[in-house]
């Protein structure tokens, strides 16, 4: 970990259990939705795949996308699962950071492993996530059961009754 933020391995390394069941809720459905800043500061929200594999949460977009532009200018972002049902039996999932712009090896080993062929990476913006916060929210009984994680402090539960 460096500093205030980590990767998906050294995330996982830290709280497997909780890495475990953030994963479940990103890969219940294809898409997240991704929110990033606009250049007066607003946000915008985006649908987009983000797949977890090789140690990263890999963030793939067209190169000339906003999004693409907002992560070039700020590189804050919020990633937000899509809850499956209104009960939250499963929870939502947030991971909040910093995209770092992929360098050449991890560009490649993400082409190697994506689920179609990439025959020219120059047709995408690829960023890997650095984490800065995790939080998955649950219904568990008649409570609101709040996991969250920070590479700084670590996991920190909260049951709201």
């Amino acid at each position: 970990m460096t500093g205030n933020a980590a990767t998906w391995a050294e995330f996982e390394q830290a709280d497997g259990e909780l890495a475990q069941l953030i994963m479940a809720r990103l890969g219940s459905h294809r898409h997240a939705i991704m929110a990033t800043l606009k250049a007066d500061g607003s946000p915008r929200t985006s649908g987009m795949e983000a797949p977890i594999r090789s140690g990263h949460l890999w963030l793939a977009m067209g190169p000339e996308s906003r999004k693409a532009a907002d992560l070039g200018r700020d590189p804050r972002f919020s990633l937000h699962s899509a809850p499956d049902d209104e009960q939250l039996p499963d929870g939502d999932a947030r991971i909040d950071g910093m995209a770092q712009p992929a360098d050449t090896a991890q560009q490649a080993e993400f082409v190697a492993g994506h689920r179609y062929p990439i025959d020219d990476p120059s047709t995408m913006a690829l960023f890997v996530a650095m984490i800065t916060r995790v939080v998955l929210v649950r219904v568990s009984g008649d409570s609101l059961l709040i996991d969250s994680w920070t590479p700084a402090t670590g996991r920190d539960t909260h049951r709201i009754q």
